[in-house]
Formats: structure tokens, sequence, C-alpha cells
């Protein structure tokens, strides 16, 4: 009788730990696929034509900078791949960094060729590849996403005055301000090459700007 008790104890020992094991693996498996549904997300806003215009700095050049107002014209074929139709930079101001005449003062050097751009032009494919939701002190929910531009470019040069053709490749952040209107901060690097010597002229262009976005819609 002892035997049979003793027997039945680890009956329900081994009983009782393999239901507890079951329930393990469907918790685990229900965390997972709670997980898999509510990680990953479409995106709450779906782009079509977009109209961007803003102002922007060229820091690259030692002797001068310049500061420019810009603009494009973009057209969305899914939440991923663009077209960047026009991309334009028109230089409006320009400081002197004051290193021409320092050369001049200390070493008795005048630099031979002081050319400076007076429009950035491009046409870019944009890749869309991050998106994502940030929470503002628990109380506002901000979507942006992470772009990135390449394509060929075209420059317009003072000093002496010359065009230059190449590519400009960068990287951009967008802000959703509501469904049709977002704030974008770009990051656009310019290698050109002037059609006279295959010299290279590197541009670097950081803007801000304000997009309007029509044609797309909220999902």
């Amino acid at each position: 009788m002892t035997h049979l008790c003793k027997m039945s104890r680890i009956l329900l020992v081994l009983v009782a730990l393999g239901v507890t094991s079951t329930v393990s693996r469907t918790a685990s498996a229900d965390d997972a696929d709670e997980v898999a549904t509510y990680a990953v997300q479409r995106r709450l806003f779906r782009l079509g034509l977009e109209l961007n215009a803003g102002v922007g700095m060229l820091p690259l050049n030692a002797f001068n900078k310049g500061f420019v107002v810009e603009g494009d014209v973009m057209y969305h074929f899914t939440t991923t791949w663009a077209w960047e139709i026009a991309q334009a930079a028109y230089v409006f101001a320009q400081t002197d960094t004051g290193l021409e005449q320092q050369l001049q003062n200390n070493f008795g050097v005048q630099p031979t060729q002081l050319t400076s751009p007076l429009f950035l032009g491009s046409s870019n494919l944009v890749f869309t590849p991050f998106y994502g939701k940030l929470a503002g002190l628990n109380h506002t929910v901000s979507h942006i996403e992470l772009f990135f531009p390449v394509g060929p470019a075209l420059g317009r040069y003072q000093n002496p005055g010359e065009w230059q053709a190449g590519a400009d490749i960068g990287i951009g952040l967008r802000w959703f301000l509501t469904t049709h209107t977002s704030l974008r901060v770009d990051a656009r690097d310019f290698f050109l090459f002037p059609f006279s010597n295959p010299s290279l002229t590197q541009e670097l262009m950081f803007a801000l700007g304000l997009s309007v976005e029509f044609g797309g819609d909220e999902r």
C-alpha cells in the first residue's frame, strides 16, 4: 500500500509538471504572437506629391560661407521609394571668413582662385527604409522617418563663372506635423567636376525646410 501511495504521488507530480510546461509554452507563444502583431505597425502617413521649401548653409568653403534658399518637388510612389524630380538651392548671401586677408597679411600669399557656388541643383532617387514613433513626456506621439537621396547634380559657380556637373548623396529626417505637413532636416553632399578640367569640387549643404504634401492619406 505504501508503495502504491508513493507511485501515485510521483504520477501526480509528473502530471503537474507537464501541465505547467504546457501552460508556459502556450503563454510564450501568445506573447510572441502579441509582439509580432503590435511591435511592427503600418505607417500612419502615406505621402503623394510633396513640395518643400527652406533655408540652408554651405559650410565647407574655407574663405566664405554661403547661405541658401532651397526647395524641391518630390513624388512618392510608395512609402519606401520616391523620386525627387527637382531640387534647387540658390546662394543669396555669403560671409567672408577673413582667411584670405589673413594669408595676405601674415604670409604674403594670394590665393590663385576663389571660386564659390551660386546655384546647386539635383534630381534624386529617394529611399526611405526607416519609420518610427517617439513619445514626448508620455503625452504626445511624434511620427518620424529617415530617408536617403542620391542622384545626378549640377552647380553654377563664380570666379570663374562656369557650370559643374556630378552627383549628390544625402540623408534627411522628416517629422510629421499633420497628415499633410512635415518638417525636414536635410544634409546633402555634392561632388562636382568643372567641364574645363577634372578637378573635384565638394559642397556640403545643411537645410531646414517645411513640406506640404498632396494626394497622400492617413492610414
